[in-house]
């Protein structure tokens, strides 16, 4: 689907201008020289370094050509019918990068996956455009002065969302996110992160369960942080994790941890494939009783 979606935004480029094309160009041949073949964009399929980088160079072709021209029209974001033919695709891209399910919200997806909310990214761009001939910085200190604003408005924003608070409680700060020195996201990272996964309280949401109660804790619903940081069956496992940091772990301390080593967040990656993976089979046995009872 995103390739569609590049496709259909490459003709309207082609439209456009020849500028937009050239552009397109560019980054089409830097993402045909990552792999011959083509990107697996299953989100069950990001476990593999190469992989996310790979997403991560599409999803930045897709923005390429979705903000081509965007200093001119940026204000036609404000109007909603403009935003619905732009939001989907861009943030299809951000869903794949973080390899996260459809049901995540705009405002943490994008987190997750480290991309400005398009109406930042559309607000700095603009800046960037207007100021390009009345400053006297370089265009280098330009773009990292005007980044740095656009994450202050991210920050604002992320902070008062309605959506993701246990998001947000795991990364209040934005901007630690972004500059961290290691560590990817892949499809079971991102379920803990975003609190949408294999839990029974999300699977009973969407009506894919009868029940949101954990199974060993009667009276207690089975979310991210019950599972991860609470639940005994997951206490061998989080023991072993605990004596690898050497330190409890938190949900207000998770990130934190993650992002001291790498050898702490392939470790934190490696706890939630665990419990996660076993949180899947079980939820599997439960549809096969349910589906002989129905019989």
């Amino acid at each position: 689907m995103l390739l569609k979606a590049f496709a259909t935004s490459s003709e309207m480029a082609r439209r456009t201008s020849p500028l937009a094309t050239a552009s397109e160009e560019r980054d089409l041949r830097a993402f045909r020289a990552s792999s011959v073949e083509r990107p697996a964009l299953n989100p069950n399929c990001a476990s593999e370094r190469s992989k996310q980088k790979r997403r991560e160079l599409l999803a930045s072709v897709v923005t390429s050509v979705l903000t081509y021209g965007i200093p001119v029209w940026a204000d036609a974001l404000n109007i909603q019918e403009a935003r619905r033919k732009i939001a989907p695709v861009y943030r299809l891209s951000a869903l794949r990068v973080a390899s996260a399910f459809r049901t995540v919200s705009d405002d943490v997806v994008c987190v997750i996956a480290g991309m400005l909310p398009i109406r930042v990214l559309a607000e700095e761009r603009k800046a960037l455009y207007r100021r390009k001939g009345t400053t006297t910085l370089s265009p280098e200190e330009l773009k990292t002065k005007e980044r740095r604003n656009s994450i202050r408005r991210w920050q604002a924003s992320w902070d008062t969302s309605a959506k993701g608070k246990w998001t947000h409680r795991l990364i209040p700060q934005v901007d630690v996110w972004l500059n961290r020195s290691h560590g990817e996201v892949n499809y079971y990272l991102t379920q803990m992160i975003s609190g949408h996964g294999c839990f029974r309280a999300y699977l009973y949401r969407y009506k894919h369960d009868v029940s949101p109660e954990c199974p060993s804790c009667p009276g207690v619903n089975e979310d991210a942080e019950h599972v991860f940081f609470t639940c005994p069956r997951f206490n061998m496992t989080r023991k072993d994790l605990e004596d690898a940091l050497a330190q409890k772990i938190q949900p207000e301390t998770l990130i934190k941890a993650m992002l001291s080593s790498e050898a702490a967040w392939l470790a934190i990656s490696a706890f939630a494939t665990e419990v996660l993976q076993e949180l899947r089979r079980m939820e599997r046995k439960r549809a096969e009783i349910r589906q002989l009872e129905r019989r």
